[in-house]
């Protein structure tokens, strides 16, 4: 949404889903020459883009980030601030069995045609294909 592109799609081949997975994996995001982005937020996005989410920066830490706080309406602040003070640190957002039935729910195929430009899922499937030859010619 920031800068109107993928931030680990390359460029030069943006439909490349390989790519992408391994521009995921190797944290190699790009923001294009034709955006404008402060350095607040560029330091913001190399806190948010770290392999490692123990090393990663939190949503608390996000929300008082300067560029997040940079022009943010006083309405908005004030009730992350009252929100802040009436959350019970101790009582968890949501219950155990609602993300469980919340991951079980993520599991079930749905119709990927309605949300899924076409053609991408079809490098998906054609990938799905080369990776069970490779796993065919990797048995003995």
């Amino acid at each position: 949404m920031l800068v109107g592109s993928y931030p680990f799609e390359d460029p030069e081949d943006p439909r490349n889903f390989r790519k992408t997975i391994s521009r995921i994996l190797g944290v190699q995001y790009s923001i294009p020459d034709y955006v404008r982005v402060s350095s607040d937020c560029r330091r913001l996005l190399s806190q948010i883009f770290v392999a490692d989410p123990s090393k990663r920066i939190t949503i608390p830490e996000i929300k008082h980030h300067p560029w997040f706080l940079k022009n943010l309406p006083r309405e908005i602040s004030e009730r992350e601030k009252a929100n802040y003070k009436d959350a019970d640190a101790a009582e968890p957002a949501q219950a155990v069995d609602e993300i469980m039935r919340i991951v079980e729910e993520a599991k079930t195929p749905g119709d990927m045609s309605k949300v899924v430009d076409p053609a991408l899922l079809a490098e998906m499937a054609e990938l799905e294909s080369d990776e069970e030859e490779a796993d065919a010619d990797d048995t003995y």
